[in-house]
């Protein structure tokens, strides 16, 4: 009740601080035609909610906006959950770690960060949001001093007070049962991105690539020269933030166990809040104890995977972090709909569970699928399961 109450609090404490922007520094809406991307010299991307996949599913935005405006400064704002994953983006001039605990506690810090972002001098602050409203990205992106704001409620109108209230343009909400990169790309189009390019990227320095590689090859040993290898080197990862995308680790054991089986070399990884999913793919695997990857940070982690033949995990940030940095990765789905959630990446398939309980996935299909992709990976033949989405397959 509580907590509750606080949350109620919280609610009525925003409203009344967006109340007090709109009356200082409100925009009643544009009737003018939205500005070409390519005829602005500064953009600013709002993007601070914490969820790791969908700060990678909006990726493409970036390609896209670069693509309009090649000699135009574009930054971005991530929350501090993120800000790793999107530091190094070739097509971002600067990326801004905006961290409300951080500045709450160390108000002076907060400060320059709110005078980095005025002085700036913005032509358009565009808040990129799917399937939630953001309250305070649409702070940010009014307390940026941009010329020019643009966002959208969520897909069931959540926030469209707001979004009137603060934003120049408020561009209709997302599409339900739209693939989340096509829903991104969806807010750009209108000033004159293309929306045609889904895949996800993630840019690593040599540093953090051969931090990668030589993890991976301390657990797995370096891959085989030879030219006439049989077996590969696979990264599976039995973790997920949601418990119900998570697939039991100790069937990822039993598959880990099957493909050492086959010749191959496999390696379990998983953050430090969930290394005890380690003993229980050991357990699956029948006692026998399957290397390690030692605990990642992201980037590093990224490394590894991309040095990794393949990859087998669940539906998380995992996921999209090997697909990002082109990585072949077999992804597990349950509840949540892989033609919404799976990055768009030829190298990416997917199995869903039976009703989209994980639980009903059985060891058997997944080692066939496994084998499957490893077959395809060393001589061709056709990849398992389902292709990731792509444009032309979602609507």
């Amino acid at each position: 009740m509580a907590a509750m109450n606080w949350k109620s609090l919280e609610r009525g404490a925003k409203r009344t601080v967006t109340v007090a922007l709109g009356r200082v520094w409100g925009a009643a809406g544009e009737d003018t035609e939205l500005p070409r991307i390519g005829d602005l010299e500064r953009v600013l991307v709002i993007r601070q909610q914490n969820q790791l996949g969908d700060l990678l599913l909006a990726t493409p935005i970036f390609r896209a906006l670069r693509a309009a405006a090649p000699e135009a400064r574009l930054d971005l704002v991530t929350s501090p959950a993120n800000h790793a994953a999107a530091l190094g983006n070739r097509h971002v001039d600067e990326v801004l770690c905006y961290d409300k605990t951080r500045f709450l506690k160390r108000p002076l810090e907060g400060k320059r960060f709110a005078d980095r972002l005025r002085d700036a001098r913005y032509d358009l602050a565009i808040v990129s949001s799917t399937v939630s409203f953001s309250m305070t990205s649409a702070w940010l992106a009014t307390l940026s001093g941009a010329r020019r704001r643009a966002g959208r409620a969520d897909p069931e109108g959540r926030g469209q007070d707001v979004a009137e209230r603060l934003y120049h343009w408020t561009l209709p909400p997302p599409a339900l049962r739209r693939h989340q990169s096509g829903v991104n790309l969806d807010l750009v189009e209108p000033f004159g991105a293309s929306a045609d390019d889904w895949r996800p990227e993630l840019h690593l320095s040599a540093a953090e690539v051969d931090a990668g590689r030589e993890a991976l090859d301390a657990a797995l040993g370096a891959p085989d020269a030879s030219g006439t290898a049989r077996s590969l080197r696979i990264l599976v990862h039995p973790g997920a933030g949601k418990l119900p995308n998570r697939w039991p680790a100790d069937r990822f054991g039993a598959v880990a166990a099957a493909l050492e089986g086959a010749g191959h070399r496999v390696v379990a990884a998983a953050g430090l809040a969930e290394q005890g999913l380690l003993a229980e793919i050991d357990r699956g695997a029948g006692g026998r104890r399957i290397a390690r990857l030692p605990a990642l940070p992201v980037r590093a982690f990224a490394g590894a995977a991309q040095h990794a033949d393949l990859l087998l995990v669940n539906d998380t940030g995992v996921l999209h972090v090997g697909a990002a940095v082109g990585a072949r990765v077999l992804a597990l789905f349950g509840p949540t709909d892989p033609g919404q959630w799976c990055p768009a990446s030829p190298r990416v398939r997917w199995l869903r569970a039976p009703g989209g309980d994980l639980a009903a996935l059985d060891v058997g299909s997944v080692r066939a699928a496994m084998a499957a992709f490893a077959a395809h990976v060393l001589d061709g033949s056709p990849p398992p399961a389902e292709p990731a989405p792509a444009p032309e397959q979602v609507p």
